[in-house]
């Protein structure tokens, strides 16, 4: 097999990012096939040849797949937000369960795991309450700004979206439009003084129906830049409860930078959960899909509080949101959170939901624990990025010896190999999926680990 060769293949299986793929001979040499779905028989070209692996492009199907459907965006094939949209919405829930079973077995290494039915979301669509947008500038648009086209940094100029609130969709494209007519510009390819304008980030609340939009630039306002911005949120943008400008001078990919002005109301908005309501800031961690995160924190509640633990750490806590569920009988939270934009939150939620019970620590949960290795803790919950857990908190909880693990993870890969470092004192109850981002190939899991091994 070489490159830009055309071959026919029947498709056999799918990976968790909807791609097709077919496994050839006794090495199980894989080939991945865009748009394609098991049972589809395709006729297509090689575009790339690896040791391992190759990928090739759907030159004509031959049939169709009967879980294949006509996405709802026109921007699809090119955007790089959605991969399943192609996909029925039972059989992305099944591709999200095999995939949290699959890591389980071939990385973890466990036998026959537990997996439950993946938790489906209350909105297949319109369920996302923020969107975050670069800006580029180009000779034929100084303000291109949409979504990263699949596996690159080129715009795909903002249209619709139907993953968004339409109340969010609606603001994204009147602030657009306003900055436009304004005469900002996106980031050049080249560096200059102008003040450009990396992204845009919106977010919008499902239930307290608040707003809040920050623009993030190159550079620091000039006072008279400062004053016409302001005039423009004043007068154009006033449909936001709330605009801060952030200045982000690093060339890198992370959207913010350290410096915030606020433009027009206050810097935080407020959520209501359940019967909970949590404030945040514009770079806070909050999940996107409000309705099934009450879902999801529930599940982690009884999960957590099923044996009435008395003491409970909890790890990567951000503004206090699961936090509260997990104080809500009367357990003493020790909650830990490094992101000092969510972390200086979670003192006034707790305060605000009237929860005395929570003690809420500001530091990196690695260097956060040589502080209470001494502790004794019922149960222990981790939230961790997408990167999961530093190897120092994996050790630092098999010393202390909690009864329970409950792990909230957002990457099942990285999940299974912190349950296989914590596989010796520990065995995996269940694992429960939940669909947090329909449409997409990310799953959220929650997963529940009890303690086999006596307390070092």
């Amino acid at each position: 097999m070489q490159q830009n060769e055309i071959h026919k293949f029947t498709v056999t299986g799918i990976n968790n990012e909807g791609e097709g793929l077919v496994r050839i001979g006794e090495e199980n040499f894989v080939v991945f096939i865009p748009d394609s779905l098991p049972g589809e028989i395709v006729e297509c070209r090689i575009v790339t040849k690896k040791k391992n692996y190759a990928i090739a492009k759907v030159i004509k199907r031959e049939n169709e797949s009967k879980v294949r459907r006509t996405p709802k965006c026109n921007d699809f094939y090119r955007c790089g937000g959605c991969q399943l949209q192609h996909i029925s919405y039972d059989y992305q829930l099944e591709i999200k369960k095999q995939t949290v079973y699959d890591s389980l077995t071939r990385i973890a290494g466990i036998s026959e795991p537990i997996v439950m039915e993946c938790e489906k979301s209350p909105n297949e669509w319109n369920y996302r309450n923020k969107a975050s947008l670069p800006v580029q500038s180009f000779k034929d648009d100084s303000f291109k700004i949409g979504f990263y086209k699949t596996r690159s940094h080129n715009i795909v100029p903002f249209s619709n979206c139907p993953v968004l609130l339409d109340k969010l969709e609606i603001k994204a494209k009147n602030v657009i439009k306003v900055l436009r007519e304004n005469g900002y510009t996106g980031v050049f390819p080249f560096k200059n003084n102008r003040l450009q304008i990396k992204h845009i980030v919106i977010r919008v609340t499902k239930f307290s129906n608040k707003s809040l939009c920050a623009i993030i630039g190159n550079r620091e306002l000039t006072k008279d830049e400062l004053n016409m911005l302001s005039n423009i949120a004043r007068k154009d943008l006033n449909f936001f409860d709330s605009i801060i400008y952030n200045t982000n001078t690093s060339d890198g990919n992370f959207i913010w930078g350290d410096k915030d002005t606020q433009i027009l109301g206050d810097k935080s908005i407020f959520e209501k959960l359940d019967t909970f309501e949590f404030e945040f800031e514009a770079s806070s961690f909050f999940q996107i899909n409000s309705e099934q995160t009450i879902n999801l924190y529930k599940e982690a509640q009884k999960a957590a509080l099923s044996d009435n633990p008395v003491k409970i750490l909890e790890l990567y806590s951000g503004v206090g949101s699961l936090t509260a569920f997990l104080a809500e009988r009367g357990a003493i939270v020790t909650a830990v959170e490094s992101w000092e934009p969510a972390a200086k939150y979670s003192n006034k939620n707790a305060f605000n939901n009237k929860q005395i019970n929570i003690k809420n620590i500001t530091g990196k949960a690695e260097e956060i624990i040589l502080d209470l290795k001494n502790e004794k803790f019922d149960v222990v919950v981790l939230d961790p990025p997408r990167t999961g857990c530093d190897m120092e908190v994996i050790n630092f909880i098999n010393i202390i010896g909690p009864q329970k693990i409950v792990y909230v993870s957002c990457n099942p890969a990285t999940l299974a190999r912190d349950i296989k470092r914590l596989g010796e004192n520990y065995k995996l109850e269940y694992a429960k999926p939940f669909d947090m981002f329909p449409q997409t190939c990310h799953v959220e899991t929650v997963v529940l680990m009890s303690r086999v091994a006596p307390t070092k």
